[in-house]
């Protein structure tokens, strides 16, 4: 080798170890830098009883086939943004993968989670609010929508997302975040009731799409009969079936205002007494007979869906509930969500929009199904892997958002001995009906008012 070139070697490879050495240094100096930006911090200046757990680590998830919203990286995107939630187990892998996911697009932002128990979330979220601090998202169910809304603890995202936007979700699971016109939140999970099924007992393609179908199934042979679990939650959906419904817009309760919720308890009433259909308020030997194989149906929700899967394996399904004389069953539908905190500036609330738009799209919904077995709101989520999950989702497209009415606390109780009434015949179904309609409306101070969608049918 010439001087020449022996001199240029050795000024290039000191030069390529100067610039190597640099690099390291001003890595070695930059925060985060040798920590993941996915984070955990434990407060201390929350409520003693709020538990503060560190988030899990992912668990390792095939998406190779799964939708992924188009979110490229945002280089410009620096900042912290800090999630409270109390999504633990399965829920808490699914998340910490989604916040893996967002980590790996959004690299220069931190994401901070704070584990609060479920029972001092909204009181904790509510009161750091007002304090003026707080996190910047919160994690949490729809029906603490009115008394965050009435607090004034949560941001309105009305005008921040489009009507195409919207759409991606299934339509219950955005109008469950809505509270009187404007919208509070972004939906990452959902649940309704439908009907699962026993393959042992009914072929798939024998399922009743009607009401008077699944008596039919039963009078065919009692195997083919069904558990029904007699709380208004798990039998609101007939009450739409018929064409009846609950609420007006001001709250008051009009069940008696049209026939088709007595209809709908009329047949209740003779479905109770057909061989092989059970309708009972004993959930616990509803769910027992079924798992022994007494009947092929049981109306129920995700919730039971672990220990079903146990039992039956491949031979459980999910379907649809059967229609009613005015149109399809309509389950009331109850969504979580991600909600924002108003206190924040501007650009904070916009770096959070940007985490509750990740936690809510296609790929987190995939995950979620996946790895939480939860039913996510996006409509694009993969549920290939899930197909129980298909079946509930299937019945969401014709679900009802649960009310959000402080009056529906009244209902419970009434609703129930409304049913209990006529299947223990005290009472007509018209009867049992209009009592419990007035008695909800007296206690909540309704029975003298009118509104105009009462008097018009």
């Amino acid at each position: 080798m010439s001087q020449f070139r022996w001199r240029l070697f050795w000024t290039l490879t000191t030069l390529s170890v100067l610039m190597l050495t640099a690099v390291l240094v001003m890595a070695s100096g930059r925060p985060g830098s040798t920590t993941a930006l996915l984070s955990s911090s434990v407060r201390t200046d929350l409520d003693p009883l709020v538990e503060l757990v560190p988030t899990t680590a992912p668990t390792a998830v095939s998406l190779v086939d799964s939708p992924v919203d188009p979110q490229p990286t945002s280089p410009a995107l620096v900042g912290t943004v800090e999630l409270w939630h109390s999504w633990a187990g399965k829920d808490g892998d699914a998340l910490a993968a989604i916040l893996d996911r967002f980590h790996q697009t959004n690299p220069n932002t931190q994401v901070e989670t704070v584990f609060v128990d479920y029972g001092d979330l909204a009181r904790s979220y509510t009161e750091a609010v007002q304090g003026g601090g707080g996190p910047d998202l919160i994690l949490a169910p729809n029906w603490w929508l009115r008394e965050l809304t009435a607090a004034n603890v949560l941001w309105p995202i009305d005008s921040q997302v489009t009507a195409q936007e919207r759409m991606q979700y299934i339509p219950a699971t955005i109008e469950n975040l809505v509270w009187e016109g404007t919208l509070y939140g972004l939906p990452t999970d959902y649940e309704l009731v439908a009907l699962y099924f026993n393959r042992r007992l009914l072929d798939e393609s024998n399922l009743p799409g009607t009401v008077d179908d699944l008596i039919d199934l039963a009078l065919e042979s009692p195997l083919q009969g069904a558990g029904i679990y007699s709380n208004f939650y798990h039998l609101v959906w007939g009450v739409a079936a018929y064409g009846g419904k609950l609420f007006d817009a001001d709250g008051r309760v009009v069940l008696e205002q049209s026939p088709g919720t007595a209809k709908f308890l009329t047949w209740l009433k003779e479905a109770d007494s057909t061989p092989g259909i059970f309708v009972s308020l004993d959930y616990g030997m509803l769910m027992e007979r079924f798992k022994k194989e007494e009947f092929a149906l049981f109306i129920d929700g995700p919730w039971s869906l672990g220990e079903l899967r146990q039992r039956f394996g491949s031979d459980l399904g999910v379907s649809t509930l059967p229609g009613g004389d005015s149109g399809p069953a309509r389950p009331w539908l109850s969504a979580d969500g991600v909600f924002l905190n108003p206190s924040k500036t501007p650009d904070q609330r916009e770096l959070a929009l940007t985490l509750a738009r990740h936690l809510t799209n296609a790929e987190s919904g995939s995950l979620v199904a996946e790895i939480a077995g939860r039913l996510p709101a996006h409509k694009d989520a993969d549920l290939n892997g899930t197909p129980h999950l298909a079946g509930f989702a299937i019945q969401a497209g014709n679900a009802i958002p649960q009310p959000h009415y402080a009056e529906l606390e009244e209902v419970w109780g009434y609703a129930t001995d409304m049913i209990t009434q006529i299947l223990r015949g005290s009472a007509t179904p018209e009867e049992a009906v209009l009592e419990a309609s007035t008695l909800i409306n007296e206690a909540n101070g309704k029975q003298f008012e009118q509104s105009e969608s009462q008097q018009d049918p």
